[in-house]
């Protein structure tokens, strides 16, 4: 389905973002709120936060969240609603759905309800007035860091009756992970720039806060970065950043940095430290598999070092288990290096796993 824009919403305020245009007849709008306790504590019942407008199937529309509930009878409860945002002559017909996001990085949607086909005109909305109760959703695993993130799903029927009328138009596949990557290559309408280490990075913040909560809380947060246009990103190599932001535009790995094997395996350590300071998991995870592939004599110590430091389970099973298989002669070399001494100081039970997969190839 098409991308029809994001809306963030911080501390009740609605954040300054570029328009996004969605020409089909379906799209959807990310809506992200950000400090909801305090918008809570701001917005009275009856009272509503509006999405900036965003355009589906050649109609604008606006998400309308009310933390409080919409009418008197739905004190307790939050209400959000769907609605026409321009003056028309006939009835529009639409089908709208909002569903959680919980994982950025994977877009993974929790479905909260959908609706019926529903006809709307001029100033009229429609949606869920009782849509969730405030202690339930407060208790949830959807209210994370104090925000979350909606995604409403608009589909505008083209013939009355119809609501998935019948085509034989080959539609092209989604490109929209194509179009995110045209848009840092583009620089368009980038509003903020980060120093890493003497190289400057151009980007969207409402891009950067979608994908990850870390840069949501420095972005649009209470934190200094949300107030200047040039943040200094500290301990991190341009070439880390550099892939770091590839991932969040492109939901890939960025291509191989390096040539020679060592290096490779360094920036790859590098890259996956940087994922877990903000909080990109599926990131992270693709880091411990490229690295699973790089397991030598030269390197296992080091790596297991670095999982056992940022809890990479996986990438330590793979480590242990490259030492388990060794030969007796290449094991005991393993053992007597500088970076195993320090495993074995530092992760005693590590050696003590290592012990007992030994012991198995035995008995």
């Amino acid at each position: 389905m098409p991308f029809a824009g994001v809306s963030v919403i911080s501390d009740g305020k609605l954040q300054s973002a570029s328009v996004v245009v969605c020409g089909a007849a379906s799209g959807y709008h990310l809506f992200i709120v950000d400090g909801y306790s305090r918008i809570k504590e701001n917005t009275p019942n009856g009272k509503s936060i509006k999405s900036r407008p965003f355009r589906v199937g050649g109609y604008w529309w606006v998400i309308l969240y009310s933390p409080n509930g919409e009418r008197t009878q739905d004190v307790g409860h939050a209400s959000i609603t769907l609605a026409l945002d321009q003056d028309v002559s006939r009835h529009v017909k639409v089908q709208f759905e909002f569903s959680f996001i919980d994982q950025i990085d994977k877009q993974k949607s929790s479905r909260i309800r959908s609706s019926e086909v529903a006809s709307l005109s001029t100033g009229t909305s429609c949606g869920h007035h009782r849509w969730m109760n405030s202690g339930d959703f407060e208790a949830s695993r959807h209210l994370r860091d104090d925000s979350f993130i909606i995604r409403c799903d608009v589909f505008v029927a083209t013939a009355v009756g119809s609501i998935a009328p019948t085509s034989t138009i080959e539609v092209p596949k989604p490109d929209v992970l194509r179009q995110f990557g045209d848009l840092l290559q583009t620089k368009l309408g980038a509003d903020v720039t980060f120093e890493v280490g003497g190289e400057t990075f151009d980007a969207h913040r409402c891009v950067l806060a979608t994908r990850s909560s870390v840069f949501r809380a420095q972005l649009f947060g209470s934190m200094m970065e949300g107030t200047t246009s040039v943040i200094h990103i500290e301990d991190m190599a341009p070439s880390v950043f550099r892939a770091l932001l590839t991932f969040i535009y492109n939901d890939s790995l960025p291509k191989k940095e390096y040539d020679e094997e060592d290096e490779q395996v360094t920036w790859l350590q590098h890259l996956l430290v940087a994922a877990d300071r903000y909080d990109l998991p599926k990131l992270k995870l693709m880091c411990e598999d490229e690295l699973c592939k790089h397991l030598d004599m030269s390197s296992v110590a080091t790596i297991l070092d670095l999982a056992e430091q940022y809890h990479c389970s996986r990438l330590k099973e793979e480590c242990v288990q490259f030492a388990r298989l060794l030969p007796p002669a290449k094991l005991q070399i393993l053992l007597s290096t500088k970076g195993w001494k320090h495993i074995a100081k530092t992760y005693p039970d590590v050696v003590n796993e290592l012990i007992v997969k030994l012991a198995s190839k035995f008995y």
